[in-house]
């Protein structure tokens, strides 16, 4: 009986060991088969990985002059005051109980009162200078400058650390001037990147799913139940919507994306490996909100927050909305995520832009509902005649015109060349279009 039970897990290893050596077999053959049919495509996505690095290496380069400069000008400011301030407090401690075995209880008083008052006064001329800490540790630090440098120049703009001094914001000014055009163009080439990236790797998607591996898994019980329970509840969801009287075409419209999404994904046509980031919005959505969760677990295993923390803060980032309620507490943490933070800028652009192209397109006919739902009317255009004749015209003084009657534009020859009409070449989109 022991026998016959080792056997059969043995063969179960066995077969797990078979089925897996398949599915490497089938993806590294499907990689080579991908890299054969899209060469061009595989090409262009090699040289985009080389300029996208040396825009990196420049906007680097710029990032680091940046630290360097507001280092040594918030951080002289910062360390002249902090200093005063640290020094004035060490000397009234010490100074107090130097004198507490000197003078008498009234004097000793009245001498730590001056002292208090002095260093009070001290304090506020920093408070008033822009610093909020007076801890060892330095605010305007090296690496705290390259982050600030950054943040600035992609327009994230956490807060947590500003320039106080006027020559400071004049420089971030100039240098933001300067640098966010620098960090749009390194960004614009990375959406354009990761488009063609994202394309081949659908294109090898698909491939895949027609090896005998990828139909293994692809029609497998546990993912087909899986994609059949998350259909059916979205429909579920849909269908109570749109029984409701005012969001009920907010629910059609929701549902109508829904469906281009699983059409989009099921469609047979032919495929093209271009810089066209033409996908649906509920795919955009996905691929947003798994990007999204990626950031969040690298964050939530390096920072000391809750995993929802993690999520919000790259959500926050990503969107440029930077509020800075919670920042990394070293630099060097986001700016070794710069790569992840670039890319997730450009796809955030993107798929933002893919949600907001498809809302446009549904709007018109949710605003013809909700507005023949309400009474109200659309495109109600009106002619106003403005009681004035082609031919009248306004004289505002007699020094505003020259002294010769200048013609009527019905009286103004035409030229020779304006006698013919101009013929426009169509481009390829509008052929395309027709």
């Amino acid at each position: 009986m022991e026998d016959t039970v080792d056997s059969a897990v043995q063969v179960e290893k066995v077969s797990l060991w078979r089925a897996t050596r398949e599915i490497f077999r089938d993806s590294r053959s499907t990689w080579k088969n991908v890299l054969n049919e899209c060469p061009a495509s595989w090409r262009t996505i090699r040289s985009g990985m080389s300029w996208c690095c040396l825009l990196l290496i420049i906007n680097g380069a710029f990032w680091l002059f940046g630290g360097l400069l507001f280092a040594s000008l918030e951080g002289w400011h910062e360390s002249r005051y902090k200093c005063g301030a640290l020094r004035i407090r060490r000397f009234f401690i010490e100074e107090l109980w130097e004198q507490s075995a000197i003078l008498p209880e009234d004097e000793w008083r009245e001498l730590a009162r001056q002292r208090l008052i002095d260093f009070e006064d001290q304090l506020h001329e920093a408070f008033s200078a822009g610093l909020t800490s007076y801890t060892g540790k330095r605010t305007w630090g090296f690496w705290d400058a390259v982050a600030f440098s950054m943040t600035t120049v992609s327009t994230i703009g956490y807060g947590h650390i500003v320039p106080v001094t006027w020559l400071g914001r004049m420089i971030t000014i100039g240098y933001s001037t300067f640098g966010i055009p620098l960090f749009l163009i390194l960004l614009a080439e990375s959406g354009l990147l990761l488009t063609r990236i994202l394309k081949l790797t659908w294109v090898y998607i698909v491939r895949f799913g027609a090896t005998p591996s990828g139909k293994r898994i692809y029609h497998s019980k546990i993912i087909n139940c899986l994609l059949r329970l998350i259909h059916n509840t979205i429909n579920k969801i849909f269908e109570q919507g749109k029984s409701k009287r005012l969001v009920g075409p907010l629910f059609e419209t929701f549902q109508g994306i829904y469906n281009n999404a699983i059409n989009s994904v099921n469609t047979s046509k032919t495929f093209s490996v271009d810089d066209q980031f033409d996908i649906s919005a509920l795919v955009a959505i996905g691929l947003l909100f798994l990007y999204i969760l990626w950031g969040s677990i690298l964050f939530f295993l390096s920072e000391d927050w809750s995993p929802l923390e993690a999520f919000y803060f790259v959500y926050i980032t990503l969107t440029t909305i930077g509020f800075g309620d919670y920042v990394p507490q070293h630099p060097l943490a986001l700016l070794t995520s710069v790569v992840y933070i670039i890319f997730g800028l450009a796809l955030t652009g993107l798929c933002l832009n893919t949600i907001q192209g498809e809302l446009l397109r549904k709007s018109d006919n949710v605003r013809s509902k909700l507005c023949a739902l309400f009474g109200l009317q659309l495109n109600c255009n009106e002619i106003v005649n403005l009681g004035c004749s082609a031919s009248e015209t306004f004289v505002l003084s007699e020094t505003s015109f020259p002294s010769e009657p200048v013609p009527l534009p019905s009286e103004i020859p035409l030229l020779p060349e304006e006698t013919e009409p101009i013929q426009l070449e169509t481009t390829e989109i509008e052929k395309k279009d027709q």
